[in-house]
């Protein structure tokens, strides 16, 4: 009886422990399963961002383009207008009678 009775306290212990060791895998493979999933969530989500991070490179690189482009043109119109007040400034008309200048 002592024998019988240590074996089943044995068996009992073993079912205990396959079932702890089983509960423990699933509790694992779940665990794994919400961190994969947690990170795939904050993978899309990343990508996403990037996408529109992107399309707002491409606006604000237009938008540099655009006003350089238009800096550029107002830079080079009041040079040419300093240049052409300068002359104009300078520029003197001839008396009548006096020979010009070499």
């Amino acid at each position: 009886m002592w024998c019988y009775y240590n074996y089943e306290r044995m068996r009992r212990g073993a079912d205990f422990y396959l079932l702890q060791s089983n509960s423990t895998y699933v509790n694992s493979c779940n665990r794994l399963q919400r961190f994969v999933f947690h990170m795939w969530c904050y993978y899309n989500y990343e990508r996403m961002r990037r996408g529109a991070d992107f399309y707002l490179l491409q606006s604000n690189s237009t938008y540099v383009n655009s006003w350089s482009a238009l800096q550029s043109l107002v830079i080079i119109t009041a040079g040419y207008l300093q240049l052409y007040f300068l002359k104009r400034l300078f520029k003197t008309k001839p008396a009548e009678g006096d020979k010009p200048r070499c």
